[in-house]
């Protein structure tokens, strides 16, 4: 029985490599680590290209790099969500802490800025200080997700067996649709907490994920794409 996977990129990501040298990822020895008895179908993965965040920001063309490798293998599929970005008001964690804890590069002077910051707090007449942020959130990719789960349970591509990498509690209903539709839907929480419960209590099965996989399961350093085109791991991933 061919079992497709389903990757939730950025949950996997912030759950599983970030802050670590093991980005480089290679998601088919991975999805064989997770189901060793079963012959793996389709490995789709969802994601989004990110932004410069600032100027000189590298996690673009990091990213980039990945994704060109992660394409290179042919049974993985990479689909894109988008970014949106926009400038918000957003509360400051501002009880008792002074000006220079809550803002980078610090205002100077410093005994200025915190007696000015101590002033305003006291003559304030709202329940919260705010700042103006630019506020990025993902988008698409657990509605890819989860559109690409049900149509290929329920579409032409027959699906008896999908394996979900995520601990996003919004794939609740596609994982419940889906293991209705007959398909055995198993659940691995790429993430350090506990695996939510709203997704236990739909999944098949639940395979637990040891942080070591992603260490055993790493493409090489450098990787070349159907077109013989090399992509090399950044760098800065080596530590």
């Amino acid at each position: 029985m061919a079992t497709n996977v389903y990757i939730d990129g950025f949950n996997f990501y912030f759950g599983a490599v970030k802050g670590t040298a093991f980005k480089w990822v290679d998601f088919e020895a991975l999805s064989r680590l997770l189901v060793p008895n079963d012959e793996i179908g389709r490995i789709k993965y969802f994601t989004a290209k990110v932004s410069e965040r600032y100027p000189g920001d590298k996690a673009p063309h990091h990213q980039s790099l990945l994704l060109r490798a992660i394409r290179s293998n042919p049974k993985i599929d990479v689909v894109l969500g988008h970014f949106r970005s926009a400038s918000k008001w957003r509360p400051l964690d501002d009880r008792n802490r002074s000006i220079s804890d809550l803002l980078r590069p610090e205002l100077q002077p410093h005994a200025d800025a915190d007696d000015m910051w101590t002033d305003s707090i006291q003559r304030r007449t709202v329940p919260f200080s705010a700042a103006r942020v630019v506020h990025r959130e993902e988008k698409g990719s657990d509605v890819n997700l989860a559109v690409q789960l049900l149509w290929d349970c329920f579409g032409d591509d027959e699906c008896d067996k999908a394996l979900v990498i995520t601990n996003d509690s919004d794939l609740e209903d596609a994982i419940r649709k889906a293991v209705e539709s007959g398909c055995s839907v198993g659940l691995v929480n790429p993430q350090p907490q506990a695996t939510n419960r709203r997704l236990k209590d739909v999944a098949s099965f639940e395979i637990p994920f040891r942080a070591k996989s992603v260490e055993k399961c790493q493409m090489p350093k450098t990787v070349f794409t159907e077109k013989g085109a090399q992509v090399h791991r950044p760098r800065a991933w080596d530590t």
